[in-house]
């Protein structure tokens, strides 16, 4: 009987002993099926959803040129780029699968590649880029909604595409091209999400002998990670480059989809994406007391980077010359650095993730 009793004490030893990790692999388990249910999929379905009603805003402006076509396509086009951006950031798994992250947007571009190339290829008439599918095995530069911006919009964010001229033709047969590659390349993001023996089940069902994903801790730092990076691409890629080391050496080309006139909504669409996508994890309900903080923090500092970016006159094209723009961007770096400390210091300690990691260090 005192052996029996002595087992059973053991028994309950251990499994108390065990109980904190099993419920923390649990909880990572919970964050992975949040971020894929409750931000990812839906995210990417609606980006998919909205490069839908692209070919015919190129095919209707390119038809019947005017005013109301014009603004019909720019606003088409800026639904797939704020939607795109929320999904932008997700640089794992189906996004980046087939360099269709660069396929979709080639930038940074410091060298104007892009620009080169449409140049070349608009001078011998390359009737392969007219269309979509000959287009997608051509330079990736060449495919996507960086391409379109450059053949649809003047410096000063006017509707170009579809205007008589020389080789209007072949620019409409491109655009359309463009239009429907970046369909297919969303639709086969979305449905690559929705899979459900797809990347989401890696993710979802960790293999202890698996080169990516071992446990559900690894499989959220994948994600948690990404999202991370997200704020650094803003910060490095998006405003930086654009900023100089002061304003006499600003570069307001170089923010994205600033020929078009959208870099705010887009950078915008961006930081409203990384926010939703932290919050659907739903870390907060198991932060420790220490760290309880954190969400009213993160909130905080968000609303504080959304307001600055309202609050810059637009197009910022155009408006970085103003002092008063060029320092709002300043406020608004220091304010992603202040985001990106608490997720990936802050949050990412209460929640025991290895979360400083910079995902575009391996690209």
């Amino acid at each position: 009987m005192m052996r029996t009793l002595l087992m059973a004490g053991l028994l309950v030893v251990a499994a108390a002993a065990a109980s904190p990790a099993a419920a923390q692999a649990q909880s990572y388990a919970t964050y992975v099926t949040n971020s894929i249910d409750g931000y990812i999929r839906p995210r990417t379905e609606a980006f998919a959803a909205a490069t839908t009603k692209l070919p015919a805003a190129v095919e209707q402006l390119c038809k019947a040129p005017g005013e109301d076509t014009r603004a019909a396509f720019a606003d088409s086009y800026r639904d797939v780029l704020t939607s795109f951006a929320a999904v932008s950031f997700l640089r794992f798994g189906p996004v980046i699968d087939d360099n269709r992250l660069d396929a979709l947007a080639f930038m940074p571009d410091p060298r104007g590649i892009a620009q080169r190339q449409i140049r070349r290829a608009f001078a011998k008439r390359d009737e392969t880029l007219t269309q979509a599918e000959t287009l997608k095995d051509k330079s990736v530069a060449l495919q996507g909604l960086t391409a379109l911006q450059l053949i649809a919009f003047s410096k000063d964010a006017k509707v170009v595409l579809g205007n008589p001229g020389e080789g209007s033709d072949f620019l409409c047969g491109y655009a359309g091209a463009i239009a429907a590659n970046v369909e297919r390349i969303a639709a086969d993001i979305a449905s690559d999400w929705a899979d459900a023996n797809g990347y989401a089940a890696t993710l979802q069902t960790p293999d202890p002998d698996s080169h990516q994903v071992r446990t559900s801790k690894d499989a959220i730092e994948a994600i948690f990670n990404a999202v991370v990076t997200g704020l650094i691409v803003v910060k490095d890629q998006d405003l930086l480059p654009a900023l100089g080391d002061k304003r006499e050496e600003a570069r307001p080309h170089r923010l994205p989809f600033s020929r078009s006139g959208d870099a705010t909504a887009y950078m915008q669409a961006e930081l409203d994406g990384i926010e939703a996508a932290f919050t659907a994890a739903g870390f907060t309900p198991d932060l420790p007391k220490e760290f309880s903080w954190v969400p009213g923090s993160l909130a905080f500092e968000f609303s504080n980077a959304r307001n600055i970016l309202s609050a810059a006159d637009t197009p910022l094209r155009h408006s970085m010359e103003d002092p008063e723009t060029y320092q709002k961007l300043e406020l608004l770096i220091i304010t992603i650095d202040s985001v990106r400390d608490t997720a990936a210091l802050s949050l990412a300690g209460a929640m025991e993730l290895s979360g400083g990691f910079n995902a575009l260090d391996g690209d």
